[in-house]
């Protein structure tokens, strides 16, 4: 079975300057996305979320880059640690090539928020992305991955 690991990435965070440093660890990847034209695109600090239902990606910035996806609108609950907002979405697909897998494109059933800000990292949900990747977080230290890993495998 093909696969690779991913170091978390580390980041300290200091909210409140009365309170202490905060570390946030991330499981990101870099994929390269086709856009409309025929070329990839590489997309920084994507976020596999086990706790969240779909991959989503804003729909100004999939415009912007040049992602094709659907006219057609519908309302979805977005629910977040602090709230749940009705949003406007287009139901599409990403075609997703990883740097570590060369040579093989993955199709992605996509949400594409009208909501969600451009800077805000593609997020990569459990729906489709966890039927194409067997996932395993680990925290286990080593020298390459001193906050642990995410080992991705394919079939």
């Amino acid at each position: 079975m093909p696969g690779f690991r991913v170091p978390f990435r580390p980041k300290l965070s200091d909210p409140d300057p009365t309170g202490p440093i905060r570390l946030i660890l991330r499981a990101a990847i870099t994929p390269l996305v086709l856009t409309q034209s025929g070329h990839f695109v590489e997309f920084n600090n994507c976020i596999v979320d086990s706790g969240a239902s779909y991959t989503t990606m804003s729909a100004t910035l999939a415009r912007t880059v040049g992602i094709e996806f659907p006219p057609q609108t519908s309302r979805l609950s977005v629910a977040t640690a602090s709230s749940t907002t009705p949003t406007l979405v287009h139901d599409g697909e990403l075609r997703v090539m990883l740097p570590q897998l060369p040579n093989r494109i993955f199709r992605l059933y996509c949400v594409f928020s009208e909501s969600m800000p451009t800077r805000t990292p593609l997020l990569f949900g459990l729906n489709n992305f966890f039927d194409l990747f067997r996932v395993t977080f680990t925290g286990h230290h080593s020298p390459e991955a001193p906050f642990g890993h995410m080992l991705l495998e394919t079939e």
